[in-house]
């Protein structure tokens, strides 16, 4: 049987002189495409003419009413001013401290404008208000966590400087009769700086979750103060460690809604509080509610009482589709009735101050310083460049002075020349000096 023949192989060396595409299980490359004609490149276009930069536009010269008398600065910053919505401090001399910027500032007051005396840096922002201890020093809690403790007459440091945590919005440092300063947390609770200037922040003082988000009162041994949860607190202080006195489980204490404005104390110890639910409550020193009145609006400021004991606080009315109104509202001191609405020009988030004549001063969201008597009737309006949401200060004899929205203190003519000997004035304290209450 004839064995079937097979095709020879071609040799070797004709293999490898095949092309690469042609050799046995590849493929042929499909051809490149024609290259196109290199495109001639076009011509440089001349630079063009950077337009000429607009030259800055003037600031708006800063209004000055009839009752104008200086402002620090002289002139408005621009864009990047922070509101000045914290009151400046005064010594028993009349030195005047104000926080501008990144330091504090010892004014010392004049017919046309201030003095600085002294600066002392801080280095950073402080939000709230500068509060006076009974020797006179003074505290600032900084945006930077650090709290100061400063020298009146020449801006010396009393101890270095505390790193206590951020400062909350609404709360201030408060400085009981012997020099410890008491400092709401971030966290919670109350922090506790002795008067050597220590503080163990891995031990608050008064251990608590709640923000204790507000400006208090120290009374008797007794540090009242408002909280985010809608409580008021009753901290004894006589102890290493705080403790509430006021039972929450029993609704002492108890307001509506959170409170961020700061407590006022009538005579008789009756504590006098501004509650995010447009109520304003009076507690008893037990905590029991003595009486709650409804208010037409937002209280963003914070409320103020007359010698007689009636109550003055601003609110603010939004409407929708509606512009913003505002108004001052006095609360009588027995009835705890409304007395009188007076209608300012905006919304009113300044916390008003009262003169030793019974004159209520107090801004407005448009600019506007008013002044008004006990009985509701206007004495004087002042026209400024911005508006004003800071609490009122009488600075000096005739003086009084608001911060304002462009970070600018402007201080006008009035006819107070001190704050009166009794009720609770202005924010955060009965006297003018600021001195801890007995």
């Amino acid at each position: 049987m004839e064995r079937e023949s097979r095709p020879k192989a071609p040799p070797a060396d004709e293999v490898r002189r095949r092309p690469e595409a042609e050799r046995p299980g590849r493929r042929k490359s499909p051809e490149p495409p024609p290259k196109e004609a290199a495109r001639p490149k076009p011509a440089k276009e001349a630079p063009r003419a950077e337009p000429a930069p607009e030259p800055p536009k003037p600031r708006p010269k800063p209004v000055r009413p009839e009752q104008f008398v200086w402002a620090y600065p002289d002139e408005p910053l621009p864009e990047s001013a922070v509101p000045l919505r914290a009151p400046p401090a005064v010594d028993a001399t009349g030195r005047i401290f104000l926080h501008f910027q990144d330091r504090l500032l010892a004014l010392k007051p004049s017919d046309d404008r201030p003095l600085v005396e002294w600066e002392y840096v801080t280095g950073a922002r402080v939000p709230g208000p500068i509060m006076v201890a009974a020797d006179g020093s003074l505290r600032l809690h900084a945006a930077d966590g650090f709290l100061h403790a400063v020298f009146p007459d020449d801006g010396k440091q009393l101890w270095a400087p505390v790193h206590v945590g951020e400062p909350l919005g609404y709360a201030a440092p408060l400085v009981d009769a012997v020099g410890n300063t008491y400092i709401s947390a971030l966290e919670g609770g109350l922090l506790r700086v002795d008067e050597a200037g220590r503080c163990d922040r891995a031990r608050p003082y008064l251990r608590s979750r709640q923000k204790l988000n507000s400006t208090g009162i120290i009374h008797r041994g007794v540090l009242y103060i408002g909280s985010e949860d809608g409580y008021v607190f009753a901290v004894e202080l006589a102890d290493d460690r705080g403790r509430n006195r006021f039972d929450h489980t029993a609704e002492q204490g108890h307001a509506g809604w959170f409170i961020n404005s700061a407590l006022a104390m009538s005579d008789d110890g009756t504590i006098v509080v501004a509650g995010r639910d447009d109520n304003l409550y009076g507690f008893a020193p037990n905590g029991k509610t003595a009486w709650k009145t409804a208010m037409p609006g937002q209280m963003l400021g914070s409320p103020v009482l007359d010698p007689r004991g009636h109550v003055y606080v601003g609110i603010a009315e939004a409407r929708r589709g509606q512009p913003s109104r505002g108004k001052l509202l006095s609360v009588d001191g027995n009835s705890h009735k409304i007395r009188w609405q007076y209608d300012a020009h905006d919304a009113v988030e300044s916390t008003p101050v009262i003169g030793d004549d019974e004159t209520i001063y107090f801004g407005d969201n448009a600019g506007v310083i008013h002044a008004v008597d006990t009985h509701g009737a206007g004495k004087w309006k002042a026209k400024v460049h911005a508006p004003v949401s800071s609490a009122g200060m009488l600075v000096g004899p005739g003086q009084v002075a608001f911060g304002l929205e462009d970070e600018t203190l402007v201080v006008l003519q009035c006819t107070s020349q001190d704050l009166p000997d009794t009720g609770w004035p202005k924010l955060a304290g009965r006297t003018r000096h600021g001195e801890p209450m007995p």
